[in-house]
């Protein structure tokens, strides 16, 4: 379900190509700058009918290894902020180190003590220092190290959002700072150079060290790939100026001058959104291909027409899928969210709970979902000790995240375990 996108890029896409925000995207699109001189194996195995990529390399590389069309979107941040005129604040001072990040199942792995040592020893010009994890980061409780060494430590939140929630925070932290730095290159240091921000490499270098990704390998350093290697040596630092090679290295690399224009890609999305579509009801009207692939294509077919807001077409697809196999904990879901948004609450939540009680287990993304949409349902109905309940259990399966955490604070002012404040509605998804 395309509910939320990594980093919100969704909504970027939609604004940038002037798209209405339901418009559904049937494409994949990279999510950051990618040192390596093939396809990412995860984009390769789309069966989105479009790949969009950030620059004139990235095409290139693309085309080598897959038959799928792909167009240059250029960086979506860097839309963003062309739209809105972001600049550096002019009261900017110090410089915000992005430390090389983690992800859920690979830990980014150098000497912390080091190099907060290694960022303290920086010249006068460059303090003071603001450290900006990666949520995969702070949920690994590496904040504490920093912290004990007195740094002041900022996040742009979640990664997976619905709208402008990360980029928006991303860039209030990066403006409000003179310089950039980090342990190593990354996306992050395209974006400060784009926007006129000096970025260098400073520190150890960090250990990829894989604990279950299956398609990467056990251990990696960027300097391990010819491009990231190049870029790493392009920005060592310490420095307080941008060079004409990195300006032009950065505008390459993010697709500034090569990218689609707004209205390019708007008729891009458009065209393919409606081949998508046909092919998918043609390949279910034909019968063929075996049930995992047609209950697939029930899926591509509902998130199109709930995103769309063709609700009978919504609930045609859902219980198509029906006919296939037994219901699925994520078809049950969005069976539950078709009777919740025509408020139709009672059975949103049989829907909801029978997909937490099917014998395939949920992952944590069914289970944080079913479980929040099953508060929304029984706030609704004035249940708000079951609405509580329910939204514990899908915080326990996403620590942290704002529209859980948002829910909980409602639910304690109305149930009177929090302070006494004005009552607001819980926000539904």
């Amino acid at each position: 379900m395309n509910w939320y996108s990594i980093y919100g890029l969704y909504a970027i896409i939609r604004e940038y190509a002037s798209c209405p925000s339901t418009l559904p995207l049937r494409c994949r699109y990279e999510h950051g700058w990618n040192p390596k001189s093939k396809a990412d194996p995860y984009d390769l195995l789309t069966d989105e009918p479009q790949m969009l990529v950030w620059s004139r390399r990235r095409l290139q590389e693309w085309n080598e290894e897959s038959n799928i069309p792909a167009a240059i979107i250029g960086a979506p941040f860097v839309h963003y902020r062309k739209l809105r005129q972001i600049e550096k604040d002019i009261a900017a001072n110090g410089t915000v180190a992005f430390p090389a990040h983690s992800t859920s199942l690979v830990d980014s792995v150098f000497d912390i003590d080091e190099y907060c040592k290694q960022l303290k020893s920086l010249p006068i010009e460059f303090q003071p220092i603001t450290i900006c994890l990666h949520a995969h980061d702070l949920e690994r409780k590496k904040d504490v190290i920093y912290k004990k060494y007195g740094f002041n430590v900022v996040t742009a939140g979640p990664i997976w959002v619905l709208g402008f929630e990360f980029v928006q925070k991303f860039y209030e932290i990066l403006r409000s700072h003179k310089y950039a730095t980090s342990n190593s290159v990354g996306t992050y240091s395209f974006y400060a150079v784009e926007m006129g921000i000096p970025f260098f490499i400073f520190g150890e270098p960090a250990t990829l060290e894989n604990s279950g990704e299956p398609l990467m390998p056990s251990k990696c350093r960027y300097t391990d790939y010819p491009m990231g290697l190049l870029a790493t040596t392009m920005f060592q630092g310490p420095t307080q100026v941008i060079s004409e090679e990195q300006k032009n290295f950065v505008e390459e690399e993010l697709g500034v001058h090569d990218c689609l224009s707004g209205e390019e890609l708007r008729q891009l999305l458009l065209v393919n959104n409606k081949r998508a579509i046909e092919a998918y009801q043609e390949f279910l009207q034909t019968g063929q291909g075996g049930v995992e692939d047609k209950i697939s294509t029930c899926g591509k077919l509902v998130d199109y027409f709930k995103n769309s807001g063709e609700q009978e077409k919504q609930l045609e697809y859902i219980l198509k899928s029906f006919e296939y196999d037994t219901p699925r904990a994520e078809f049950c879901c969005h069976l539950g969210y078709y009777f919740q948004h025509i408020k139709q609450y009672e059975q949103g939540i049989f829907w909801y709970k029978l997909a937490t009680q099917l014998e395939k287990p949920l992952d944590s993304w069914l289970t944080y979902l079913s479980n929040i949409q099953l508060c929304v349902c029984y706030d609704r109905l004035g249940k708000h000790e079951l609405a509580y309940e329910h939204n514990e259990i899908a915080r326990n399966a996403r620590p942290g995240d704002s529209q859980v955490m948002y829910n909980k604070n409602y639910l304690e002012r109305v149930l009177g375990i929090g302070s006494p404040e004005k009552k607001e509605i819980v926000q539904e998804e």
